[in-house]
């Protein structure tokens, strides 16, 4: 096959870390691997150290990516429950593309545990932006209720378990305004890895069984699950490395692999080449209002093989679960708005 161009892609799901974090990632630093990646727009969650709750925390946020990003970055606004008189700024602002709730348990102040926070939330946030939820297991069931009460548009973030993707098919069986999204690793990686891979496949929600592996990739080609997103959330080597108590950081970094992953899965004749694009550009794109990035594109060759980490990485963390594994189709080049930014696969803008 020979070279093709594709639109820039989306990730909606990233963690870039500043400010709070910069030893792991920054917004130089994370959006050079979203070019590397093909990913022309990425959008940042809020749950930094002190998390994005606040307009000027926000603010902040959107001041640090416009003099740092060299792609195009939106956000997240979040929520502990008792932020509720921000949310008419953050569904104003054209810089946020959603609110994110964790049910489960999170990075900086933001877990919402008790049912009427949680209510709260759903009734607050009058809409049509997407409430985006790490719900599992029974937090899934509650945010699909609370949902469904108010009529929200729902996206499930990183679905992971075969139940789960049975509760979203159910879901929009019955019409429910609901979204899912899946992680490259774990559509790739399963919990029989973490001996192998020790801390460095440790994350949240944390990898499943090869019938929860099996069920994403059905979820996938049906239709239950829309979107790919990364998940990105870079750590240092050293905070990935278990401790004498058995902890380690949780995340792995996904923005120069996931691509390479998806045009794995088509060799692997489990997607086709449309679906990459329908998973990580048309579907984030039309679920989070996304607007066009005019005279952007990715060009590639989806048969040429490379292999993860043979030329280092852009990440600042500068490691990946899928290190030494041979991917296809590596960027060659990358337009935004008319500017060569990665040309040969290199980046050439600063």
């Amino acid at each position: 096959m020979s070279r093709i161009k594709i639109p820039g892609l989306i990730d909606i799901h990233v963690h870039l870390r500043e400010p709070g974090a910069t030893q792991k990632e920054d917004f130089y630093t994370g959006s050079r691997a979203a070019v590397a990646g093909g990913f022309t727009f990425i959008i940042d969650m809020p749950n930094n150290p002190l998390p994005t709750i606040t307009q000027e925390r926000l603010e902040e946020k959107i001041s640090l990516s416009k003099q740092k990003a060299i792609c195009d970055v939106g956000f997240h606004f979040g929520t502990n429950g008792k932020n509720i008189d921000e949310f008419k700024y953050a569904i104003e602002s054209p810089n946020v593309f959603g609110l994110k709730i964790y049910c489960n348990h999170t990075t900086g102040e933001m877990l919402i545990e008790d049912e009427n926070l949680l209510e709260n939330v759903f009734s607050a946030w009058n809409s049509e932006k997407p409430i985006l939820v790490h719900a599992e297991d029974e937090q899934l069931k509650k945010v699909l209720a609370f949902s469904k009460k108010y009529n929200r548009q729902l996206h499930v973030c990183h679905i992971s378990q075969e139940s789960e993707v049975e509760m979203i098919r159910q879901a929009k069986k019955e019409g429910q305004k609901v979204t899912a999204g899946v992680t490259p690793h774990h559509l790739y990686l399963t919990n029989k890895d973490v001996k192998r891979l020790k801390g460095f496949a440790m994350m949240k929600p944390p990898l499943g069984t090869k019938d929860d592996q099996e069920a994403l990739w059905k979820g996938l080609n049906d239709g239950t699950i829309d979107i790919i997103e990364t998940d990105h959330a870079p750590h240092t080597k050293e905070e990935k490395i278990v401790d004498e108590n058995g902890k380690t950081a949780f995340g792995v970094p996904g923005l120069e692999t996931a691509l390479g992953l998806m045009y794995k899965a088509t060799v692997d004749r489990r997607i086709t080449n449309d679906d990459v694009i329908k998973f990580l550009y048309t579907n984030p794109k039309k679920i989070f209002s996304i607007k066009e990035q005019e005279d952007t594109y990715v060009e590639l060759d989806p048969s040429v093989p490379f292999i993860v980490g043979e030329n280092g990485y852009e990440s600042k963390c500068g490691w990946s679960p899928f290190e030494g594994i041979t991917l296809y189709g590596k960027p060659q080049k990358v337009v935004l708005r008319g500017e060569i930014i990665l040309e040969n696969g290199v980046i050439i803008k600063s």
